[in-house]
This record gives C-alpha cells, structure tokens and sequence, in this order.
C-alpha cells in the first residue's frame, strides 16, 4: 500500500513547519529563481556547498513563492543563514557561476 493523503498532508504540515521555523531563525535570505526547467544539479550543488562550508544548524533551504497581483508567481529556492558572512560567501559563489 502507498502513502494515503492524510500521510501526505502530515508531510506538508512537517514542511511548512520547518519553513516557519527558518523564517524566524535564520535572519539571512538568499533566493534562487527557479527557471521553467528547474535547477537541476545546480540545487544539488549548492546544498553540498552548504553542507561542506557552513556549520550544521546554521542554514536551511526551502521552496519559496513570490505572488504578486496580475502576474504569474515567482518560484525561488530560498536559503538561509544565521550568520551574515555565510550568507554572502553563498552569494559570491552564485553570483562567480553566472560570470
């Protein structure tokens, strides 16, 4: 047998829990656009990246959507950081990929 809805919706509350969670802890956002296509191994890559320059507990990564009146919502993969050096050593590495 597979996963019922009402496992999927404990599932969603577990999520949108843990997004709450970094909303309030995490003062340091980065948003990643998500293209039409995804990011493909770009999200897995910046993860690693996460996971091997940043100490566990300091940073997060959730889905985040924008929705703005008259147009179509904005997708982002949102990473978050206590700490602001952590948060911009992450930006320079995005930003040095799309150079």
């Amino acid at each position: 047998m597979g996963a019922g809805p009402s496992c999927d919706a404990e599932m969603n509350r577990s999520t949108n829990m843990r997004k709450r969670e970094a909303e309030a802890r995490f003062p340091h956002k980065v948003d990643i656009p998500i293209p039409t296509l995804g990011l493909g191994n770009r999200l897995t890559d910046m993860v690693i990246w996460c996971r091997e320059n940043v100490t566990a507990g300091e940073w997060a990564q959730h889905h985040h959507s924008e929705h703005r009146k008259d147009e179509a919502s904005t997708a982002f993969a949102r990473f978050y950081f206590m700490h602001e050096a952590d948060a911009e050593a992450f930006r320079r590495r995005r930003d040095s990929e799309l150079t």
